[in-house]
């Protein structure tokens, strides 16, 4: 019998792989590879959750799953298939099985 996380997992892999928007490698804050072709979820326009913090301005979000991103570096970037970086800002959400960061270019 399949425990309750491992369906999580193995469902937000679907979800990603057929509804995401492509793929990226993940690169550690050296720029060495960490992961490629992981499927992402890419959101344009999203408002930071600490407005206290920051300028009222949108960001660029990158949803990953948290698994695949071990070693897990905050401060490392996400290459996209033509090549562009963005680098890790912050932590938009998580929730232990999906994690959202925020990124900016390089």
């Amino acid at each position: 019998m399949a425990f309750f996380d491992d369906l999580v997992e193995e469902m937000d892999a679907v979800l990603l792989e057929d509804l995401g928007d492509g793929l990226v490698d993940y690169l550690d804050r050296q720029g060495a590879l960490l992961a490629g072709g992981l499927p992402v979820q890419i959101d344009d326009g999203v408002l930071p959750v600490d407005l206290v913090d920051r300028a009222v301005d949108r960001l660029r979000t990158m949803c990953l799953q948290k698994s695949r991103l071990r070693p897990l570096d905050r401060e490392g970037a996400f290459r996209e298939a033509s090549g562009k970086v963005w680098h890790i800002d912050g932590v938009h959400e998580d929730d232990g099985h999906l994690i959202t960061f925020y990124v900016v270019p390089e």
